[in-house]
């Protein structure tokens, strides 16, 4: 993903060249699936818990292999009500890191801005230039800063 930024933190261009990659599928016999989940940003994402390498921001992007749309699986019936229905069990569910959506973009353009910010002035280095670089063990994440104070990130 690339993005711009301005000089006040609010984004200006960004481009997402990531796919939609399954990561995980699992099928559990019975009820209950040990994580807990939530719908907040139409879809529905782990939100606590860890199960073979299904972590937290994984999304299900299937269920019993029928894909989803948003936060409705199958039927549309609430993804959230299929897995807490002890009748639906056997089920399986496909995880993946979906898509960053437009309004998780502008919060993550504005959280790197302040981030950069406060490298800059906290760095013991005088005249410190920010972030250039962070990794993960995910991705790495570069910055560059123009003169006028645009800034350019993208994640590899």
């Amino acid at each position: 993903s690339v993005y711009i930024i301005n000089k006040a933190g609010g984004l200006i261009y960004d481009e997402d060249f990531t796919f939609n990659k399954i990561t995980e599928e699992h099928t559990w016999q019975e009820h209950p699936v040990p994580l807990v989940f939530t719908a907040d940003t139409g879809k529905v994402l782990v939100k606590f818990g860890e199960f073979a390498g299904v972590k937290p921001g994984y999304s299900v992007i299937a269920v019993n292999r029928q894909s989803v749309n948003g936060t409705m699986g199958p039927g549309d019936k609430p993804i959230v009500d299929i897995i807490n229905n002890p009748e639906s069990y056997p089920l399986t569910l496909t995880f993946g890191k979906g898509k960053v959506v437009a309004n998780e973009k502008l919060m993550l353009a504005s959280m790197f801005h302040s981030l950069y910010a406060i490298a800059s002035k906290i760095s013991p280095v005088e005249s410190s230039s920010g972030i250039k670089e962070l990794q993960t063990d995910e991705f790495v994440l570069n910055c560059f800063q123009t003169i006028t104070g645009v800034k350019f990130f993208c994640d590899s």
